[in-house]
């Protein structure tokens, strides 16, 4: 290949990038705007608002029929279970042969439950199911695969394993909303009073659960969005530049 259509294929991929970068920014941005928008609501007040209307609560989640965790067995209303397999691979380059460590997703499970955010003012229910959410961490460990069974079993996970098959070890994970704990809400009222996802066809709302407060995610979601445009703005530079010296290289053979 030559060194023309080289850097126009790095210039393409770079502009690319950018492009891409500056998408996920200002998705970022347009969410971090909307917690900034839509005032804080109490729980009894949702009831009052118009079925599609905006609105965003914080306060204590509770949960009547919660679900258990597949992985930590804790009581909760949403989890996200992940098993990854990281395995060594054989390499051949160059007549050298080397080792490297890789790694697989060998089963993942999302579960959610209706719940309530509970104020001082009494309560409001949240169906999740299509929510954006932003759990917290409480399992992440790794076990080492020292003495393999034909059949690796934990909680309600169940994995068939191969002997002699590189398997290093796995790593467990697992995302969730305990009972009790601090809960920010940002919907869109329902026509039974509950909040949910905003209307169809509506661009501009969304449907976010955090186990994190709403100023919280402003700072964290505000600067993730700087950095991104920080990103897209050298990307299309560089892609820019690598695909003027491609043009130039062709024109000047």
């Amino acid at each position: 290949m030559s060194t023309a259509i080289t850097l126009l294929i790095l210039g393409i991929l770079g502009l690319g990038a950018g492009a891409l970068q500056l998408y996920l920014g200002r998705t970022l941005q347009r969410k971090t705007d909307l917690l900034a928008r839509v005032p804080a609501s109490s729980a009894a007040d949702v009831s009052r608002l118009l079925p599609g209307e905006p609105v965003a609560v914080q306060g204590t989640l509770r949960c009547d029929a919660p679900l258990t965790g597949e992985i930590s067995q804790q009581p909760c209303a949403y989890y996200e279970a992940t098993v990854v397999r990281q395995y060594e691979r054989d390499r051949r380059r160059r007549r050298r042969r080397s080792r490297d460590t890789r790694s697989e997703v060998v089963s993942t499970n999302r579960q959610a439950a209706p719940f309530s955010v509970e104020d001082a003012s009494g309560r409001v229910l949240v169906r999740p199911d299509e929510a954006e959410i932003d759990a917290r961490s409480v399992v992440n460990r790794f076990e080492q695969a020292a003495n393999r069974q034909p059949v690796l079993s934990y909680g309600g996970l169940s994995l068939e394993l191969s002997r002699g098959d590189g398997t290093v070890g796995y790593r467990y994970e697992e995302r969730a909303l305990p009972l009790g704990i601090p809960v920010f809400v940002l919907g869109a009222v329902q026509e039974s009073g509950e909040i949910g996802p905003p209307p169809v066809g509506s661009h501009s709302g969304a449907f976010i659960v955090s186990a994190r407060g709403r100023d919280t995610l402003r700072r964290e979601w505000g600067s993730r969005a700087r950095w991104l445009a920080v990103a897209a703005i050298v990307l299309f530079a560089l892609g820019v530049a690598l695909t003027v010296a491609g043009l130039v290289t062709l024109v000047v053979k």
